[in-house]
C-alpha cells in the first residue's frame, strides 16, 4: 500500500492506493493553524486510510521548501508554524519503516495534472496553483521519466513599487497580486462573481504579467491553473486574461486551461512521485 499526502494551507488531503493509479481511501480536513491540532488530525487520517494494509512508501507534499536531507520543513511562507519541524513527528510509529518522499505541494499538483489531468497529452506543462498562496512548477515528460523545475513563482516581484507584503516578506509579488488570500486586501472584494467585471479585468491584467514571465522562462506547451480561486472563477477571468496576453506580440501564448483534477491533483502527483522513485 502507498500513501499520498497533500498538506495545503487551507485543506489537508491524505489518500491511500494499491496501484499508484487509483485512490483506495481518502480523508480531507481543514488545515489547522495550531500545530498540535493539525498533527492529531493528520495521524487520525493516516490511520483511517491505511487500516487495510502495510504501508510501503509515502509521498508528502507541503507548501514550502524542505531541508536538503528531506527530513525537516525548512521554509513555508504560508504555513510558518511547521518551519524547523522534523517531518517524522507527523507519523506514528507504525510508519517508521515506510520510505518517505517529500516534495513541494505545487510540484505534486503539477505532476498530477501532467500525467492524469489537463496536461496528460503535452510534453512541457506549467502548473500554477491560485489558492491561499501562489505556487507552481514546470514538468517535462520523457518516455520513462520526467524533469521538474521546483520553483516558487509566486514570490517573484512584478511591481517593485507596490507596498503589499506576501508571506515571504517581499513586496509587490505575483502572489500578493493573484493569490486568493490577498484578493480582498488587494481588490476590496471576495474572489467570486460578486467582485464584478472591472475588478476581474484588473486581476487578469496582473495575472497576465506573472504568466508572461512564466512563458518567457519556462516555454510551456500548456499552462494549467489550479487552486480554489482558479477552479471556481476560471470562466470569469479567462476571457480577460487571454485578451491581455494576446495584446503583446512577442511571445506565443500557449493553451491556458483549468485543472481537471481540481483538489486531487496533488494526491495523484504523489502517486507519480512514488512510481518514478521507488
Amino acid at each position: 500500500m502507498y500513501i499520498s499526502i497533500d498538506l495545503g494551507r487551507s485543506t489537508t488531503r491524505i489518500a491511500s492506493s494499491i496501484d499508484l493509479k487509483n485512490i483506495l481511501k481518502i480523508v480531507k480536513f481543514p488545515t489547522e493553524s495550531r500545530i498540535e491540532n493539525q498533527k492529531k488530525n493528520f495521524i487520525e487520517a493516516l490511520e483511517a486510510v491505511s487500516v487495510d494494509g502495510e504501508v510501503e512508501a509515502i509521498a508528502f507534499g507541503f507548501p514550502g521548501i524542505s531541508g536538503k536531507m528531506k527530513d525537516s520543513f525548512l521554509k513555508s511562507a504560508n504555513y510558518p508554524q511547521i518551519e524547523g519541524m522534523d517531518i517524522s513527528l507527523f507519523f506514528p510509529d507504525k510508519f517508521k519503516d515506510a520510505k518517505i518522499l517529500v516534495e513541494n505541494d505545487a510540484t505534486l499538483g503539477a505532476l498530477g495534472e501532467a500525467y492524469f489531468g489537463s496536461g496528460k497529452d503535452k510534453k512541457v506543462v506549467a502548473y500554477l496553483t491560485l489558492s491561499t498562496g501562489l505556487g507552481g512548477s514546470r514538468v517535462v515528460k520523457y518516455e520513462n521519466e520526467y524533469d521538474v523545475i521546483n520553483a516558487e513563482p509566486g514570490h517573484h516581484i512584478i511591481d517593485k513599487n507596490d507596498q503589499l507584503v506576501d508571506g515571504s516578506g517581499f513586496k509587490g509579488t505575483f502572489e500578493s497580486f493573484c493569490a486568493g488570500s490577498y484578493f480582498r486586501k488587494r481588490y476590496g472584494r471576495s474572489p467570486d462573481s460578486s467582485a464584478g467585471d472591472q475588478i476581474w479585468k484588473e486581476y487578469a491584467q496582473n495575472l497576465s504579467i506573472g504568466l508572461l514571465n512564466v512563458i518567457s522562462m519556462w516555454d510551456p506547451e500548456i499552462i494549467v491553473l489550479g487552486g480554489g480561486l482558479a477552479i471556481h472563477n476560471f470562466d470569469i477571468f479567462h476571457p480577460f486574461l487571454i485578451y491581455e496576453l494576446k495584446s503583446q506580440i512577442f511571445f506565443n501564448v500557449p493553451e491556458i486551461v483549468k485543472s481537471t483534477m481540481e483538489d486531487d491533483s496533488g494526491i495523484y502527483g504523489g502517486f507519480i512521485l512514488l512510481k518514478e522513485n521507488l
